[in-house]
């Protein structure tokens, strides 16, 4: 016979569980009807299935310690609850890291409005907002995430990943930009155009600055004369700053240097494009832009450049020189033409009176202009009969005066003339004439005229005067 007095101070005897205690137990069975837990009372606890997770459920065997909530107790059971431990737990965990400010796993579990259901140690529901997504995203998929709003009375939960996503575009650009080093050539697509250059996409996340300088060999004066918007082109990298971001492209780079074409005593034809006191700019062929000097444009006398050339004109030049450190090409277009001085002795004569204008005054003499191309220098011991001291005593810049030619010089480029002889031959009396040269007719190189070589030998003059 079953002593109920026993029985009923051995219940009374054991520990006894308020409600919502949490307990480690030991399971000792587990079927249908529930999970049987050893939790130090006389009789087992039994929690029930649905209060296991749906993801733990499975693992859990017998002998396995768990720690429970007691729900509550009824005819001397205990309920208990995995789901309610672990619920605490999940809260607990989740305040930690709203706290420091840590990384979770969060599992979308469905949508919202402007956002997804996410469940963070797979219990704790919150929001999260569809901003923080890159690309729609998966249900079912874990995704990390900090915590924004927490709020454990009322329940409040929002997810952000925000800074992550920041961070995470952070390292995947400096991993682009890693993957670019100097000296490469990319393919590149054109995203905008400035006054100063364009924009080329060079990557999914990497947009370099082709300057207007690296568009092209020869000068640009509009980006847009080059390269429009979404052109696919070929560019190579100059320079790569990864702190600002930022990635100097060259087009030019990827094509041959013009300069390298062209080669000394070459003639070409080109295009004035611009008038200068000191030449002309001239566009070849090749696009490159080369400079004659006013010295090389031309063996006539002139005062301007734009009394021989306008823009736009073709022109033949010669190559003169070409600098590839420098950019510069220097051209000639008198180089193209006859030289006057192969013919000289065919126009002119030791001996032959010639009409002229006094076009300088000098210390020791002045300069004739006898023709378009030819000026004569008269010593002011030629320039009278007497002795003078200098030669505006006699003479005024402008007026026009008749000569004789005394010496023809074509090495030195010089003709010599006289006013003296024909003053004397007018008074009766017999000139001295200096004996002629031989004629030489081989073009020689410099300066075409005396007059534009008199600031270079007046000291000789001088010297041979004296």
């Amino acid at each position: 016979m079953v002593d109920f007095n026993q029985l009923l101070e051995e219940d009374f005897g054991a520990p006894q569980l308020r409600q919502g205690t949490v307990v480690s137990g030991k399971i000792v069975q587990i079927d249908e009807s529930g999970i049987f837990v050893d939790i130090g009372t006389k009789r087992e606890g039994v929690l029930p299935l649905d209060q296991v997770s749906p993801q733990e459920l499975p693992r859990l065997q017998v002998g396995d310690t768990i720690r429970v909530k007691v729900l509550r107790k009824a005819d001397g059971v205990y309920s208990l609850s995995k789901k309610a431990v672990d619920y605490d737990e999940a809260w607990n965990n989740l305040q930690k890291k709203f706290k420091d400010q840590e990384e979770l796993d969060i599992v979308l579990c469905g949508s919202a409005k402007n956002g997804y259901l996410a469940r963070a140690f797979g219990i704790i529901e919150g929001f999260v907002h569809r901003s923080n997504f890159d690309e729609e995203p998966e249900t079912g998929g874990t995704y990390k995430a900090l915590i924004l709003d927490f709020d454990r009375r009322n329940h409040k939960l929002v997810f952000t990943r925000r800074q992550i996503l920041r961070e995470h575009q952070a390292q995947r650009l400096q991993e682009e930009f890693d993957r670019f080093q100097p000296g490469m050539v990319v393919d590149g697509v054109v995203e905008s155009i400035t006054p100063y250059g364009a924009f080329v996409s060079i990557s999914d996340n990497i947009t370099g600055l082709l300057h207007i300088s690296e568009m092209a060999w020869h000068q640009v004066k509009k980006p847009s004369e080059v390269v429009k918007k979404n052109d696919k082109i070929m560019v190579k990298v100059l320079e790569v700053d990864p702190e600002q971001r930022k990635v100097s492209l060259s087009l030019k780079a990827t094509q041959p240097d013009p300069l390298l074409t062209l080669l000394p005593e070459e003639e070409l034809t080109g295009v004035v494009e611009t008038l200068t006191d000191f030449g002309i700019f001239v566009r070849l062929p090749s696009g490159i832009t080369g400079l004659a000097h006013a010295s090389e444009l031309s063996h006539r006398h002139f005062e301007h450049p734009s009394e021989l050339f306008k823009r736009g004109q073709k022109v033949k030049v010669k190559v003169l020189k070409v600098d590839v450190e420098q950019r510069r090409v220097s051209l000639s277009v008198k180089a193209c033409e006859q030289d006057p001085w192969v013919a000289v002795h065919e126009k002119y004569q030791v001996g032959q009176p010639v009409e002229g204008t006094i076009v300088r005054l000098l210390n020791n003499g002045m300069i004739v202009r006898i023709d378009e191309f030819f000026d004569g220098f008269v010593p002011i011991g030629e320039i009278a009969i007497e002795h003078i001291e200098h030669p505006k005593k006699k003479h005024r810049a402008g007026e026009g005066i008749t000569t004789r030619i005394i010496n023809i010089d074509t090495q030195r480029r010089r003709i010599r003339l006289s006013r003296k002889a024909l003053l004397m031959e007018d008074a009766g009396e017999k000139p001295v004439v200096a004996a002629a040269e031989p004629v030489d007719v081989t073009p020689t190189a410099g300066r075409v005229t005396l007059g534009e070589l008199v600031d270079t030998t007046v000291i000789k003059l001088d010297e041979e005067e004296e």
